[in-house]
């Protein structure tokens, strides 16, 4: 998949704040952003007593984060799941602007996701073989083309976008 470079993803994936206000435009947020099931069992990473019904993705990214997720679960038994906690969901699309910064981040155009967030904090160093993001999930992403936090200058291991 080519997905956009950082500077065209208005290009590509709409304006998610079309009036400039700092608030998500509903008609962008009707004709863009889809919902779907995960296939398998997912928590939200901040309260692990609730279960994640829905992912809201942008359209565009949605068959690809569908064939991401089944080949993790495919890939990945329940247990080697919980172990590195791909079960933790930490967001897709959530608007708002990236940490220190002033532009929105990739959430903010349903283009990215968090997994396992509590294992592979922001700012924290990758460590292989360790129980953080398995360079097997990460190959599982670049094979669809979306790009990894995990070696960015301030890391973000648990960061996955569709952004080239």
């Amino acid at each position: 998949m080519n997905w956009p470079k950082a500077d065209q993803l208005i290009e590509y994936y709409g304006n998610p704040d079309i009036n400039g206000d700092g608030l998500p435009d509903p008609i962008w947020e009707r004709d863009n952003i889809v919902r779907i099931a995960p296939p398998y069992p997912m928590v939200l990473a901040w309260d692990t007593r609730r279960d994640v019904i829905r992912i809201a993705v942008h359209k565009k990214c949605e068959k690809s984060l569908r064939r991401i997720l089944t080949k993790i679960a495919e890939e990945f038994s329940a247990q080697e799941r919980a172990y590195h906690q791909l079960d933790r969901f930490g967001g897709c699309y959530n608007f708002r602007l990236m940490r220190g910064s002033n532009r929105l981040s990739v959430h903010s155009y349903g283009a990215a996701i968090d997994l396992a967030p509590e294992l592979n904090g922001l700012g924290v160093r990758y460590k292989p073989n360790s129980r953080m993001m398995p360079m097997k999930v990460v190959r599982i992403f670049e094979s669809e083309g979306w790009g990894w936090g995990g070696e960015w200058h301030r890391p973000d291991a648990m960061h996955f976008e569709a952004v080239e």
